[in-house]
């Protein structure tokens, strides 16, 4: 992502944009971003992006997190995908 001078960028937007959901300017670039976007399949981006950018992995745990629980309807929804998490981070640590 490129940064201007005095523009500050969250650690969910480094994430989203690692994942694929936004470009540099926040912009959403995925078609599924904020609509049809589902737990299990933000778990998939969110395991590529962290093998492709090691160095952003806590930023992408957080973005897909967010996504997470924006797409979910009840807390129960959360709870399911959080061992996927957990073994998202897992595999891409190793």
């Amino acid at each position: 992502m490129q940064q201007e001078f005095g523009v500050s960028i969250s650690a969910t937007q480094i994430g989203m944009a690692s994942m694929g959901c936004i470009n540099d300017e926040g912009i959403p670039i995925c078609p599924r971003f904020g609509t049809t976007c589902t737990g299990s399949r933000a778990i998939v981006c969110m395991g590529k992006a962290m093998q492709d950018f090691p160095e952003a992995q806590a930023e992408v745990l957080v973005a897909g997190l967010s996504i997470v629980s924006r797409s979910a309807k009840t807390i129960m929804d959360i709870r399911r995908v959080i061992p996927k998490m957990e073994l998202a981070v897992s595999v891409a640590a190793a």
